[in-house]
């Protein structure tokens, strides 16, 4: 038999007054109160009538959330962050993917009809018009990783800054000049902001970034095997190779290591992001850790004030640190 409200406020030892008001979000309860009402509501597997309690709050504590690839463990660690902020608050998440294409936005359209009471965008292709248009719909929207100007609320990592310590790291610490960059799409600014950063730190010591050493990959798994492999095509080889994610690093490795040349004793390779998998690589990776998961835990608490009180008061920019880190292939003994 499925549990009642009255199952729920029996479990908490509260009245089903509070447990209504727990579950509609309305008035202010208490954090113990609300915990112990949250509790019981997991504990039963309780479940309201979602058709019923969207009518008597206009609400249907969902958040939308798209991002470019369901099985980046990068994307995942923000789902987790913004999933963990909305249970709290009793929201769930409908997480959906939506490829890195221009015009291709078939979940923003799905979730402005299905109505979600808001929406978190990681780097997807969208325009300022689009997300002005669902704003204008009464549904709040966060962007994560990207930044299109206007006054949409925005989280993002200090792209530039960490890339700059990583720059600085392979220019001073190891002397490297011949530098090649493996660039990541236009979509968002992240790997554009990340070139910026490392043409900045060579300019300060006289050094040029040359436009041979700069391919393009797209991010995702094998792009930056194909670009090394075109950087291994030119000569002379770079010395050291930033990849603008770990995931191309990885690949940048594996396509050095098919020219039967060694990481980092013939060619340096760095990355970006800190994901698992640049502590199992070999050699492991120095890369620069991102705040992911903080990065969505952020969203997820703008999000839902947002949904409390509108967009008035909110940032307009949140800009979470980075932090250097070194392993092997770069040439330390970490």
């Amino acid at each position: 038999m499925a549990s009642t409200i009255f199952d729920v406020a029996n479990r908490a030892g509260v009245s089903i007054s509070t447990v209504s008001r727990v579950l509609n979000g309305k008035d202010r309860v208490h954090p113990d109160t609300r915990a112990r009402v949250w509790e019981a509501v997991r504990e039963l597997s309780y479940q309201t009538n979602a058709f019923a309690h969207g009518l008597a709050t206009q609400r249907t504590h969902m958040l939308g959330f798209v991002i470019p690839q369901i099985n980046d463990p990068f994307f995942m660690e923000i789902v987790r962050g913004v999933e963990e902020q909305a249970a709290e608050s009793g929201y769930s998440l409908l997480v959906a993917s939506q490829p890195q294409q221009p015009g291709e936005h078939r979940y923003l359209q799905l979730f402005q009809r299905s109505y979600v009471d808001a929406m978190v965008l990681v780097s997807i292709d969208v325009s300022l018009p689009e997300v002005e248009q669902i704003l204008d719909r009464g549904v709040p929207v966060v962007l994560v990783q990207q930044d299109i100007g206007g006054k949409v609320p925005t989280v993002v990592a200090d792209n530039y800054g960490g890339a700059r310590a990583l720059a600085e790291h392979l220019v001073d610490l190891h002397g490297y000049r011949r530098i090649a960059y493996i660039a990541g799409t236009d979509i968002t600014p992240d790997s554009a902001l990340r070139l910026r950063a490392l043409e900045a730190m060579l300019n300060e010591h006289d050094l040029a970034l040359d436009a041979r050493y700069v391919v393009r990959g797209n991010y995702l798994r094998g792009s930056g095997r194909t670009a090394m492999r075109e950087l291994l095509a030119r000569q002379p080889w770079p010395e050291a190779v930033f990849a603008a994610n770990d995931q191309m690093a990885s690949d940048a490795i594996l396509a050095i290591r098919e020219q039967g040349l060694r990481v980092p004793e013939d060619i340096a390779v760095v990355g970006f992001d800190d994901v698992p998998l640049a502590s199992y690589v070999v050699p492991t990776l120095t890369t620069v850790r991102q705040p992911i998961y903080e990065m969505g835990v952020e969203a997820g608490r703008i999000a839902l004030r947002m949904i409390d009180a509108g967009l008035a008061g909110e940032p307009h920019r949140v800009t979470l640190p980075t932090k250097l880190v070194v392993r092997n292939s770069c040439g330390c003994v970490a």
